[in-house]
């Protein structure tokens, strides 16, 4: 019971405290709800949105893997046009 209880601990909850989480600045908390339905890995708890911050921290590592991605794709796109 107690591991539970640590493993809680980290959490974040409230758009407010994700926003600065992902954005580094809490006015952005109402993007928050868009990155939910994009299917970050933020959840309902409460009444409130929640997140751990390492999930989120992966969901940002894969957003910007992807976007370089399709940088590369589109540079090479116009390279050989």
């Amino acid at each position: 019971m107690a591991k539970r209880a640590e493993n809680f601990g980290r959490i974040l909850r409230g758009d407010q405290a994700i926003a600065r989480h992902v954005f580094r600045d809490a006015r952005k908390r109402r993007l928050v709800k868009g990155l939910q339905k994009a299917g970050w890995a933020i959840f309902d708890l409460a009444g409130k949105r929640c997140a751990f911050p390492d999930d989120l921290d992966e969901d940002m590592r894969k957003a910007v893997r992807g976007g370089q991605r399709r940088h590369r794709q589109r540079e090479a796109a116009t390279a050989t046009a």
